[in-house]
């Protein structure tokens, strides 16, 4: 365990995953630093520009650990060209200008936190998959891979690096899971496609309950799958999600060529699926809160 650790700096920080993880942090009584593109924030706020390769050097001076969390948001609008260098270029350019900052700025940091997804696997069927397993060759396979080879750079610089391959946050506060309970409030269960795809998903306290423990455990270094044990089919995990709200429901399947029509490429994060195992942060000590899809949704439906 790293005693010394006390200041985690964090960029993307504004996010879902991002102000979760600062309160618990805070909560076992660590010192978090923000990054942040706001210039009139203050605080435990230092700001920083990834294109314009613009930082304050306080904020790469004080860190023991970075958690990198930034990027675009892959849901919010549909992947034109344009959209799709923001989604890779806010990725490559936070991680690679970190790395260059790491390399210019004295510092004492000793582990960096980068995220990734699950759809670095593409659509794997019922098979599980491992972080051994082949990566994808489309747009989300393709820009996960660039993103990880960017954050393996830390390597080089012997400061050890934890690259989190993220599921499908579950989280009362955003993400799909708000979305999912709208529709069924109007009675209405969308079943996406074929609805046998793999939906591999986790507990946002679990995200963060997971970061946690590699910020204090030097044993945890590489890729890890962040996924719970038990991925359900988007039909089963739509089923379980009525059981548990007792609601009526009218089951609608909405067809593989309307999602594309509707989103574009897009499509491709409902209508594929990846089945992804937790086996090798599981090995590493890491205990689920929530393993089970009913336990998690219970917890945050506050049922």
């Amino acid at each position: 365990m790293e005693k010394e650790v006390k200041n985690i700096l964090i960029a993307g920080g504004s996010g879902l995953i991002g102000k979760r993880i600062a309160a618990l942090l805070e909560s076992k009584s660590f010192n978090v630093y923000h990054l942040t593109r706001n210039p009139d924030l203050k605080g435990n706020y230092f700001f920083w520009d990834p294109e314009k390769k613009q930082i304050d050097k306080n904020a790469i001076e004080n860190a023991d650990v970075i958690v990198n969390l930034a990027g675009t948001s892959l849901a919010n609008q549909r992947w034109t060209a344009m959209r799709k260098r923001q989604i890779v270029n806010s990725r490559m350019f936070s991680t690679n200008f970190l790395f260059e900052s790491l390399q210019s700025i004295p510092n004492h940091v000793k582990l960096v936190i980068n995220a990734s997804a699950i759809g670095i696997y593409g659509n794997s069927g019922v098979l599980f998959m491992n972080e051994n397993s082949p990566v994808a060759n489309d747009f989300l396979g393709k820009t996960c891979q660039r993103w990880e080879q960017a954050s393996h750079q830390f390597e080089k610089i012997n400061i050890r690096t934890v690259i989190f391959r993220m599921g499908q946050v579950l989280s009362e506060e955003g993400g799909m899971l708000p979305e999912l309970i709208k529709s069924l409030r109007y009675g209405i269960m969308p079943v996406f496609a074929s609805g046998n795809q793999y939906q591999s998903w986790i507990h946002i306290d679990d995200v963060c309950k997971m970061i946690s423990k590699a910020i204090v455990d030097d044993s945890i270094s590489g890729v890890y799958n962040a996924v719970a044990p038990g991925p359900l089919s988007n039909r089963n995990f739509m089923l379980l999600l009525t059981q548990i709200l007792d609601k009526k429901y009218f089951e609608i399947r909405i067809p593989a060529i309307f999602m594309k029509l509707m989103l574009g490429e897009m499509s491709i994060v409902v209508i594929n699926g990846t089945r992804a195992s937790c086996k090798k942060i599981e090995a590493a000590g890491f205990v689920f809160k929530y393993p089970q899809a009913d336990m998690a949704l219970r917890n945050l439906l506050q049922i």
